[in-house]
């Protein structure tokens, strides 16, 4: 689900370190929000959409999901 963010920070050139320091917060938090384990609160998750000149909806939810939740059966 987080593929996003780490392709983005990747393409980047920026490592989990580096983020974490952008974002004030620890190297296992950024780790464990990137790889799906912890959510990010609302301020955070915006910064991190905000830091990768996106939004939250794009980095955080599955548009896949919403698609196939609006087919008609």
């Amino acid at each position: 689900m987080r593929s996003k963010m780490k392709k983005i920070r990747e393409e980047r050139g920026l490592s989990v370190e580096e983020m974490a320091v952008s974002l004030g917060i620890s190297t296992s938090h950024y780790y464990k929000i990137e790889s799906g384990i912890r959510n990010p609160n609302f301020i955070l998750a915006g910064n991190i959409a905000k830091f990768f000149d996106s939004n939250v909806d794009k980095l955080f939810f599955d548009n896949e999901l919403d698609k196939t939740s609006k087919k008609v059966v």
